[in-house]
């Protein structure tokens, strides 16, 4: 079996809905020649639909090297391991199953990494909304303040910032895993592991480039309920990353704005308001779960959070 050039770890989200059909079409459809990459799918029993996705897929396929990899431990952190510990090539690839790539976004974190030849760098992909998506006003805000991901991820960038990393469409040397560690598996939950491993990628040296090429388009049902969920979950991350001992805590003011607002009952979203007047309502729910999610933790208390094992 000939090594390939790329390996693709596609991690799967267990709430989200089912999207296999696609996620896996769209990787047939790549440019970049079956013979030059493979593509491990990573995820707990919850999602054993992407198995007989795969199953059928590399029935009509053979030329293509699929792989289902079941992985034992709760979170991301977990699935994504497991994947690296399975790829074959020294490059490898990592796209959330909410992240339908295009059909030159293989080709384009590869081009990268073989003109970049710095083990200390990762190529990041854009991962957006598709014009429809972008009428819903809430999901336009997340993807325009950098809510979403932590910046503003537009199609075209003058200035990046060196030390972004999210883990939802990258590619990394594994040289630069080797060096610096895997994802961090105290992390049991779908978020959080990707910024610690940017802390220590940055600390290392290492520095990340966006891709514009790589495109991803984020096909997810977005809702501020679902957001909610997500932030609650980030202030219990939030919490157990502060037991590691870090310094920084950029996420404070968000906690004190929270704080500040605990007396208040949270509006209700008016969706017939312009956007402007509804960010405030879109922040201080968001806000309030971090807060909640954060404190839970600080007492030890899990019981708000699904870990999502059968």
């Amino acid at each position: 079996m000939n090594t390939p050039r790329i390996s693709v770890v596609g991690f799967c989200d267990p709430t989200h809905v089912d999207q296999s059909a696609q996620y896996v079409d769209r990787f047939l459809k790549q440019t970049l020649p079956h013979d030059q990459f493979e593509m491990l799918i990573v995820e707990d029993v919850q999602a054993a639909r992407f198995r007989e996705t795969l199953t059928a897929c590399a029935a009509h396929h053979p030329d293509l090297a699929f792989r289902y990899v079941e992985v034992k431990l709760p979170g991301r952190a977990a699935a994504i391991n497991a994947g690296i510990a399975q790829a074959r090539a020294p490059i490898v690839a990592i796209f959330a199953d909410d992240a339908i790539p295009t059909a030159d976004a293989l080709a384009a974190h590869l081009h990268y990494h073989e003109s970049n030849r710095d083990p200390m760098a990762v190529s990041i992909g854009p991962m957006l909304f598709r014009n429809e998506l972008r009428h819903d006003p809430f999901r336009r805000w997340l993807e325009d303040s950098g809510s979403l991901f932590g910046l503003s991820m537009q199609q075209q960038f003058t200035r990046w910032p060196a030390s972004f990393f999210y883990c939802g469409n990258c590619a990394i040397k594994r040289e630069l895993i080797d060096q610096i560690g895997g994802f961090d598996e105290r992390f049991v939950w779908f978020t959080w592991d990707d910024y610690e491993f940017g802390l220590r990628l940055s600390a290392a040296g290492g520095y990340s480039q966006y891709v514009s090429a790589a495109l991803a388009w984020h096909e997810h049902r977005v809702t501020l309920g679902e957001r909610a969920r997500v932030m609650r979950t980030g202030g219990h991350a939030a919490r157990l990353h502060e037991s590691f001992g870090i310094s920084n805590r950029p996420w404070q003011a968000m906690l004190d704005s929270a704080r500040a607002q605990r007396h208040m009952l949270l509006p209700a979203d008016d969706e017939h308001l312009p956007l402007v007047e509804r960010i405030p309502t879109f922040q201080a729910y968001l806000n309030r779960a971090f807060l909640e999610g954060y404190e839970a933790e600080s007492r030890g208390d899990r019981t708000d959070i699904v870990l999502w094992r059968s």
